[in-house]
């Protein structure tokens, strides 16, 4: 059990009741799994096909010792240790010269232990070399104290997307007014695409529209700007359904008193309106409960009704463009157990293979999980993968 999670006051930082602790019952030996499902009275090739299936159903299926207070990088890392396009490209990548940057060696570190992590009767690993190499550029996890979870996945998918840039920085985006919205987001999507070219880009990186009315003069602006993850604010009541915290993250708002913006066409300072709402959806959806008050150490322990299977969540209805439907499938998440006293981050992730769901509470891994056990108090990011 980790203790005293970092409660930051900024946007990126955003918690419930803790659930059960996962007993040394539920955990298994993959020795032992594996073994037992190879009759005796099969054939030598029976053996070796069994053998093969079964390896492909248990690969990734390892644990990450603690360090120290480090359930908050486990718990993320095994949410993109199942993230199916980046693990591929993680075990095939090789460094083709020795790291010359420290977001270089980041990549490095953590294609190592991917690798180790989707190795034939690996049980556990020790991120040790990892945690290092992160703590080099990011000097605040250079100690043991707990951390946000969703700051560090920003903080981690930032430095792999560095390593990874291949762009190029050109010239100032100019855009005519006069063009339709579609057209202003294409062309922002392409600049920002020659700035930003790597796979965490093509990945989990999506664009919002922002659209901004005065309420004197009913002049419209429109901005584009990209996200790598979507931090939902939680509704007054106890329980709600994810579409309930979607709904107040694209509710209009009004700016008014201090928050007053400027107005292009009445050039002074207007009470205005602000609406978000989704122009392109990411291969890889990444959604934060804003559990955590920014204001104050304390946490919401809402029960979030999520859409846990396939094709389940339709985020059509939050797009920019109408009457059209773009559906997502649930394959990981981050929970945060306890209280911004004392908590416990695990991960409850889907194998790609076997399909079945199961819980990584730092070095052990739980038997599959059944899909009614996936939603609680404790869910605090959710992956989801684009059908």
């Amino acid at each position: 059990m980790d203790e005293t999670p970092s409660v930051r006051t900024s946007s990126a930082l955003r918690s419930t009741l803790p659930t059960a602790s996962p007993t040394s019952s539920r955990y298994w030996d993959r020795d032992t799994s594996r073994s037992s499902l190879i009759s005796s009275s099969a054939s030598h090739a029976d053996e070796n096909k069994k053998t093969a299936v079964n390896d492909e159903e248990t690969e990734g299926l390892c644990g990450l010792k603690n360090i120290g207070n480090t359930c908050f990088m486990n718990s993320v890392i095994q949410c993109l240790s199942h993230t199916n396009e980046l693990t591929k490209f993680l075990r095939n990548y090789n460094a083709t010269k020795s790291p010359t940057s420290k977001d270089q060696q980041i990549l490095y570190e953590f294609s190592k232990l991917i690798k180790e992590m989707w190795t034939n009767n690996v049980h556990s690993v020790t991120p040790m070399e990892l945690k290092r190499s992160f703590s080099a550029k990011h000097r605040m996890y250079s100690d043991y104290n707990q951390q946000d979870a969703q700051e560090f996945l920003r903080f981690f998918l930032d430095s792999l997307h560095c390593a990874l840039n291949t762009g190029v920085k050109g010239e100032a985006l100019k855009i005519d007014d006069n063009l339709s919205d579609n057209k202003k987001a294409e062309l922002t999507w392409e600049w920002y695409s020659r700035l930003e070219n790597s796979l965490i880009r093509d990945l989990f990186v999506g664009q919002l529209k922002s659209t901004l009315r005065c309420t004197t003069c009913g002049n419209t602006s429109v901005t584009f700007d990209p996200f790598w993850d979507l931090s939902v604010p939680l509704p007054s009541s106890s329980r709600c359904k994810l579409e309930a915290c979607l709904d107040l993250f694209i509710r209009e708002e009004v700016l008014d008193g201090d928050e007053m913006p400027t107005c292009s066409k009445c050039q002074t300072r207007r009470k205005c309106t602000k609406s978000f709402t989704i122009q392109r959806f990411p291969k890889y959806l990444v959604i934060h409960l804003k559990r955590f008050s920014e204001t104050r150490w304390s946490k919401l322990s809402n029960i979030v009704e999520f859409p846990t299977g396939e094709r389940e969540l339709n985020m059509g209805p939050y797009g920019a463009n109408a009457n059209s439907n773009m559906y997502f499938s649930l394959y990981a998440i981050s929970n945060h157990m306890g209280s911004t006293a004392g908590g416990h981050y695990v991960a409850i992730c889907k194998h790609p293979v076997s399909k079945k769901w199961h819980e990584f509470n730092d070095n052990l891994v739980s038997e599959s999980l059944s899909e009614h056990h996936l939603v609680s108090s404790s869910a605090y990011i959710l992956f989801y993968e684009r059908a």
